[in-house]
């Protein structure tokens, strides 16, 4: 859509011109049309992300569900040496989330938990508690060369940089100078430890790919080292 510079500049005022200082610094402060084009692309590139995200999290979050139901029977969340185990922060979300809700409804429980809670239960502390026993029954994709606590520490790695990832697309911030590839990869790479099957569907209507190759020309504008530390 070809724009004026009568619309460039309402839709600059609408946006905010503060919000729209990064996209202006990356395209160069003369070209408004093309910093309102990758403004768009950042917004579909965010949305195209958050669905990926979305599958990644719910399967590896039940991997884990799976892990903690094989140590602790079906009623995990309620098992007191489960939740001995557990850090003082992880330990109070747990109690939260169970609150007014039936002791058995495991599955209203993992949806309650953020992602921060089960990026937590891959730390070392749990490798004697579930990781040593359990790791490569519920992530059988694992390579086998890898030691429990190198590929737990892969996962965590993994989850955590998706977490904080999907925590800046949901308040809506840049993403036009993150890691986008590598992130793609992580998502890849923890539903296909889960289950090669479930990658392959999710590969056929996922849209991280199309969106990525929709970037506008990355030669028209560079990245300032003012942009660069608000992406930082």
């Amino acid at each position: 859509m070809a724009l004026t510079q009568t619309q460039i500049d309402a839709i600059t005022a609408a946006i905010s011109p503060a919000r729209m200082g990064t996209y202006f610094n990356a395209c160069g402060s003369a070209n408004g049309a093309t910093a309102l084009d990758m403004y768009v692309w950042n917004a579909l590139m965010s949305s195209a992300f958050f669905s990926a995200i979305h599958i990644a999290e719910v399967v590896i979050r039940n991997a884990i569900a799976h892990a903690l139901e094989l140590k602790y029977g079906k009623s995990w969340p309620w098992d007191t040496g489960f939740e001995r185990s557990l850090p003082k922060w992880s330990k109070h979300e747990l109690q939260s989330a169970k609150q007014n809700i039936i002791i058995g409804s495991t599955g209203e429980i993992i949806a309650e938990l953020k992602f921060s809670f089960w990026c937590k239960l891959l730390t070392k502390n749990q490798d004697q508690h579930i990781w040593n026993t359990y790791l490569h029954t519920v992530l059988p994709q694992l390579p086998f060369p890898l030691t429990v606590a190198a590929a737990r520490t892969m996962i965590f790695d993994d989850m955590e940089a998706l977490r904080i990832f999907r925590n800046r697309i949901a308040h809506h911030e840049p993403i036009i100078n993150c890691p986008l590839s590598e992130h793609q990869a992580r998502i890849h790479r923890l539903i296909t430890l889960r289950c090669d099957k479930t990658m392959q569907w999710f590969a056929a209507w996922e849209i991280v790919s199309l969106a990525l190759a929709a970037r506008p020309d990355c030669d028209r504008y560079a990245i300032s080292p003012s942009s660069r530390q608000q992406l930082a």
